[in-house]
């Protein structure tokens, strides 16, 4: 099911490459699943466990303490480019060069 949302794309582990930004933002987006254009920690959860992290609950909750500038819980648009380049740090990007 999860396969459904992006089949082409990879999950990310020691064997493939990076993702590029855009796509690990897309990935972000498609887990807002009340389509709130809020991610909450749960949804990040699923977002990173969907990429492969062996620890999808707590990259969740330190992407959300790298991203969520206003402190309310939540990733919103504004916020969501803080979300990518915790991603990115962690190894689920392309970093910069």
């Amino acid at each position: 099911m999860v396969r459904a949302i992006l089949p082409n794309l990879p999950i990310h582990d020691d064997k493939t490459a990076p993702l590029p930004e855009d796509q690990l933002r897309k990935v972000f987006k498609k887990y807002d699943t009340n389509n709130d254009n809020l991610l909450s920690k749960e949804e990040l959860k699923k977002a990173f466990q969907y990429l492969g992290s062996i620890i999808p609950g707590f990259r969740a909750n330190r992407g959300l303490h790298h991203a969520d500038a206003n402190k309310d819980g939540y990733v919103n648009e504004g916020e969501m480019d803080e979300l990518v380049n915790y991603a990115v740090r962690v190894g689920f990007g392309i970093k910069a060069a």
